[in-house]
């Protein structure tokens, strides 16, 4: 943690009581003028933070925002989250993740933004960040498995996410849409994009980045995506901590990664195939410009769709499906 964060540390283990400068001084072995310097900036980060009269400081609310200081006291992980860092804008939260893989960081880091100007979904289509209601957050793997098994981490991150926010609000009863979606009543509610970097038989690092929409209102959306798009206080009524909703993905992401490291997407393939959407279904997909018809028939080991088609059974590494096109 940096020293901002072991202030909010100190600050919430007082429970809405008074922490003495001199306490924090001590904590962290700097001056009362470096510590008025940092409670100035968790406030310019929407902290509301009283002064005492006894020259003493008390938390009264924080924001809702995935602060590693938030964060960190709901994970049960032993590495995933560990080191989270939080920007208030960037450009696209797997390009910086890409840097910190670059400059040889460890796996684990998180990198979590409050809105994002480029971020992106799959076919470079641009994702709808808007600042304050979403979360948007990068993980950088390092997984040592071959690149062939990293078609099917998408499923593996979303069959995480999916389990979260079902944890969060039973009542969405979310669903997976291959390759990387999530659905909540047949509309876009999260959404993955992996990007790896590997030689010709090992990966150097994957980064997963993940767009959950939390706390945006329908008014919030596009009139364009409306119909395609939803979040999760428009479901339920109610809104979510982002943070609370990052560290139930991490939690549930960790075990699921490890055990994909470990024996591959096949012990995954039944927890995944029952939150299929596409699985029985008339679909038609869309490859480049070829376009392929057929019923959805689950999941292959390999993370491939099967389609049953007039010309009999295909399997689908790539694409993009539609439901009864």
């Amino acid at each position: 943690m940096n020293a901002a964060e072991h202030i909010l540390a100190a600050l919430r283990e007082a429970k809405g009581g008074e922490v003495s400068s001199r306490a924090i001084c001590e904590r962290l072995g700097v001056s009362r003028a470096a510590v008025w310097k940092q409670i100035e900036t968790l406030r310019a980060g929407g902290y509301e933070i009283e002064a005492c009269s006894r020259r003493g400081y008390r938390l009264v609310t924080a924001p809702d925002t995935p602060h590693a200081a938030e964060v960190s006291p709901l994970l049960t992980t032993r590495r995933i989250g560990r080191d989270c860092r939080y920007v208030a804008e960037t450009g696209s939260t797997n390009r910086d993740v890409a840097t910190l893989a670059d400059a040889g960081a460890d796996e684990g880091v998180v990198v979590t933004a409050g809105t994002q100007t480029a971020g992106r979904g799959r076919m470079t289509r641009l994702w709808h960040s808007p600042p304050g209601v979403s979360l948007y957050f990068s993980m950088l793997l390092r997984p040592a498995v071959e690149p062939g098994q990293a078609s099917s981490l998408p499923l593996v991150a979303g069959l995480a996410a999916a389990e979260a926010l079902a944890g969060l609000a039973p009542e969405t009863q979310p669903m997976i849409k291959w390759p990387n979606d999530i659905l909540i009543g047949g509309k876009k509610v999260c959404g993955i994009l992996c990007e790896m970097q590997a030689e010709t038989d090992c990966v150097r690092h994957i980064i997963p980045g993940v767009g959950v929409n939390v706390n945006l209102t329908r008014a919030e959306l596009p009139e364009e995506l409306r119909g395609r798009a939803t979040s999760l206080r428009i479901e339920t009524g109610h809104r979510f901590s982002r943070a609370a909703v990052l560290a139930a993905i991490l939690n549930r992401f960790e075990p699921l990664y490890e055990r994909w490291c470990a024996e591959g997407f096949e012990p995954l393939l039944d927890a995944v195939g029952a939150r299929d959407v596409l699985r029985g279904r008339t679909i038609t997909l869309e490859q480049g410009g070829r376009r392929v018809e057929g019923i959805g028939d689950g999941l292959q080991p390999d993370g491939a769709l099967r389609l049953q088609t007039p010309d009999g059974f295909v399997s689908i590494y790539s694409g993009e499906a539609h439901i009864g096109c």
